[in-house]
């Protein structure tokens, strides 16, 4: 036993000693590892960021949805140089203090320029290419020149040769000679009688719109200075160039760092590590004679039986001794004969469950993918739980969100033309082209009305919006199919509206149902009627603006003030106009003659809008407001006349 004692004793010292040195070691590696791996995540950064000035600010992606993969490269590396960095500063402690401020200028410097790089980023996306930000909204003011008569088609082309000299030489010699050229422009447009006053104004606005915006489209490649290499541009290379210098010095000061403390630590253990395993193996081989021998029999036999996966049943180990190690050899054959039986009788069960739970898994997806065809799941997660079996009767909760009525225009009328079956392959048809869109704009499907759709927006009026836009595209694709087999277009009408509303759950025990009760739904269905009225595809509440986003990219137009039957309260409605909708060329006459109506200058409104009319017969919205204001001179202003209009029908 005191040999035992001496043995184990002499034993846990030479653990310790082995876990120490191990310990100091692998604290050393992983401070160079850490600095080494920050460095090599620093020039992933620099490569992500070179990626970025080489495609994704040519990339129309980039600019339509805002998505990089370039960017989002940069943000982890950028995430992973600082965590590295830090984690190798903690690592050090205390007993570097070089080595450590160093590491925390680092920090520093990566964090500048990362800030360098986010106002490069952020002045790129207002610049734009091509069609999109502002050099999109250039191109479309000189596009719409380009369809106009008033200016000769060689001033034009003029113009854009200007506008494409610079954008490919970057010299400033194109933009004096763009802007001398917009301005002999602008003096012969003043010197014609040829054209109106409405008409002036209209060209003018987007002749100053185009020299506006491609000033301003100068003045950020200045700022920016990635085609010359200049301003933040160089900086951000400078700022880099002094960080990779930086972290080139401290690897190499790390590195011989970690030499010196090796060399330390291998003088202290390589004495002790000789002479402890020397004492161990002599004390070893002293007990070795009495206690090895059975206890390598047991283990071979032992090793076997795990070998055989626990199957090995045909022999039991032999008893060598009468002491413990006998009486272990003993204990372990009626052990594994318990095992053995054991484990058959489990495999059976297991086996037999296994299959059960296959088959009813396989029975509960089925379930499960047939209920959410009527129960959609984002319901199911408003109301705060995981799966339909938790939904009860009355349960409901109070959200704000935007609601969206979409309906076919007289397709009472076009069902009479249909049969049964072609009804309702058509409604299904229309519906597999809009439903998926109102789908990737996280909107979610309350209920269908026959040819109608009432859509809930959780995430506000912008993405309802968007749905609209993206419907313009899938409706004209509908239509062409339409014409195809000689049948005529459709058009739908949409109302938008943003309120509180309460989801819940109504009906009885024996059949449930979801459902969405507010205020703010009649008004946005009363809404969608006013379509009708108004002889407009989409006409959305000022409710629904005032949740829009400070910096939105949407157009729309002021129609009325409106009572919706049934309601007492007034609200105010807007036309929603598209990005290439010709409304936009002259909205600002609209508005004027919308004042002029609304401050009860009649006559002064109605000759604006019969202007407005003559010029584009297609805006049914501006003959209504005619009619009007010819209704209002012909039998004067109702009594008490306060400019809301109130709607009879739905």
């Amino acid at each position: 036993m005191f040999w035992f004692l001496i043995f184990i004793s002499s034993s846990l010292v030479i653990i310790v000693l082995s876990i120490t040195y191990l310990q100091q070691r692998e604290n050393i590696v992983r401070t160079n590892n850490l600095i080494e791996a920050s460095y090599l995540s620093l020039l992933g950064k620099v490569v992500a960021q070179k990626d970025f000035f080489s495609y994704d600010t040519k990339n129309g992606d980039f600019f339509e949805l805002g998505e990089s993969v370039f960017l989002e490269k940069d943000q982890i590396l950028t995430d992973s140089t600082l965590n590295l960095l830090e984690a190798a500063r903690k690592s050090i402690g205390q007993r570097t203090h070089e080595i450590g401020e160093e590491l925390q200028q680092l920090e520093s410097s990566v964090k500048q320029i990362d800030s360098v790089f986010a106002r490069i980023v952020e002045m790129v996306k207002q610049r734009g290419f091509k069609d999109y930000m502002l050099e999109g909204q250039m191109r479309a003011d000189v596009h719409w020149l380009e369809d106009i008569t008033e200016i000769p088609k060689a001033d034009i082309l003029t113009l854009r040769r200007h506008e494409k000299d610079y954008i490919i030489r970057n010299e400033t010699k194109y933009v004096q000679q763009l802007n001398a050229r917009v301005e002999q422009i602008r003096k012969q447009l003043n010197r014609s009688n040829n054209i109106n006053s409405a008409r002036l104004q209209d060209i003018q606005i987007h002749l100053n719109g185009y020299q506006e915006k491609f000033n301003q489209l100068v003045n950020l490649d200045q700022k920016i200075g990635i085609k010359n290499n200049t301003v933040l541009k160089l900086e951000l290379d400078q700022r880099i160039a002094q960080v990779e210098s930086g972290f080139s010095q401290l690897v190499q000061k790390a590195r011989k760092r970690k030499q010196t403390l090796f060399a330390r630590l291998n003088a202290i253990f390589i004495g002790l590590a000789v002479a402890l395993p020397l004492v161990s193996i002599w004390l070893s081989y002293l007990i070795s004679k009495r206690i090895t021998k059975p206890l390598t029999a047991l283990t071979v036999y032992i090793t076997r039986f795990v070998d055989s996966n626990f199957t090995l049943a045909e022999e039991n180990p032999k008893v060598r001794t009468k002491d413990e190690i006998g009486k272990l050899t003993q204990n372990f054959s009626i052990l594994k004969d318990e095992i053995i039986t054991q484990l058959q009788f489990f495999k059976e069960k297991v086996e037999e469950r296994t299959q059960a739970l296959a088959s009813a898994n396989q029975r509960l997806r089925h379930v499960n993918e047939a209920n959410k065809r009527f129960v959609p799941q984002e319901f199911i997660t408003y109301l705060g739980k995981t799966s339909i079996e938790e939904v009860h009767l009355g349960d409901q909760v109070q959200r704000e969100m935007t609601i969206m009525f979409t309906d076919i225009r007289k397709f009472t009328q076009l069902s009479e033309t249909l049969s049964p079956q072609e009804n309702f392959d058509f409604i299904n048809n229309y519906l597999n082209q809009i439903v998926p869109i109102i789908q990737r704009n996280h909107g979610v499907i309350d209920k269908f009305i026959g040819d109608s759709v009432m859509a809930l927006f959780p995430d506000g009026p912008e993405s309802a919006l968007q749905t609209i836009l993206e419907f313009n595209e899938a409706l004209r694709q509908f239509n062409q199919q339409l014409s195809k087999n000689n049948r005529a277009p459709i058009r739908i009408g949409t109302g938008i509206h943003t309120g509180q509303l309460i989801l819940g759950t109504i009906g009885n025990k024996e059949r449930l149902q979801t459902t969405v009760i507010s205020d703010a739904v009649n008004i946005a269905s009363r809404v969608e009627g006013l379509t009708k009225f108004y002889k407009a595809d989409t006409i959305l509440t000022e409710d629904a603006i005032s949740n829009l986003p400070i910096h939105h990219n949407f157009h729309y137009r002021f129609l009325d003030f409106v009572k919706v039957k049934g309601k007492s309260k007034v609200i105010s409605v807007f036309e929603l106009l598209s990005d290439q909708d010709p409304k936009l060329g002259y909205q600002a006459t609209y508005a004027s003659a919308v004042h002029l109506m609304r401050s009860r200058q009649i006559e002064q409104a109605a000759n604006l809008f019969h202007q407005l009319y003559q010029d584009n017969t297609e805006d049914e919205v501006v003959k209504v407001i005619l009619d009007r204001c010819n209704y209002y001179l012909q039998y004067g202003l109702p009594e008490g006349w306060d400019g809301v209009e109130e709607m009879q029908e739905k």
